[in-house]
């Protein structure tokens, strides 16, 4: 049994469904560049006090020293809008013992290398730091001087 087709009507066709290829142009097209505020680069790093006090320390020893005060553990919590920032800084003072348990283990760790690992390393590639500087002398020197301003 076959369906006969609906008989045509007067009425005109419904507009179509989807977007209009304008507004497909429009969507995809890129959003204009800010008109006002700073880049990322402009406005530089968001640093605390106590936090650009530990970076700026040159002694590893203080820099762990400086990285287990209250003080560098609440500033974690700056920038972040009133009632958030008390509860980080809640959350902080909770953790704030494991913290520092972790900086002990993390300065172990670190001193262990320097006394183990350290030693080991440059015994292992002496050869190769030997050969660099008799056959490469010029490199080397730039390597060391560029290495030694690192510290």
């Amino acid at each position: 049994m076959t369906v006969a087709p609906p008989p045509p009507s007067d009425e005109p066709s419904p507009p179509p469904r989807g977007p209009t290829r304008d507004e497909r142009q429009n969507r995809t097209a890129e959003p204009p560049p800010p008109e006002r505020g700073l880049t990322r680069d402009e406005r530089g790093r968001d640093l605390s006090a106590a936090q650009a006090d530990v970076e700026a320390e040159t002694s590893t020893v203080r820099r762990y020293l400086r990285s287990m005060s209250p003080r560098y553990v609440l500033s974690m919590a700056e920038g972040y809008p009133v009632g958030i920032k008390q509860f980080l800084q809640f959350c902080l003072i909770l953790i704030y013992p494991a913290w520092v348990f972790a900086i002990l283990v993390g300065a172990v760790v670190h001193g262990v290398f320097y006394v183990t690992i350290y030693p080991l390393l440059l015994l292992l590639f002496w050869p190769l730091r030997a050969y660099q500087k008799r056959h490469h002398p010029e490199e080397y020197a730039a390597v060391q001087a560029r290495h030694s301003k690192k510290r």
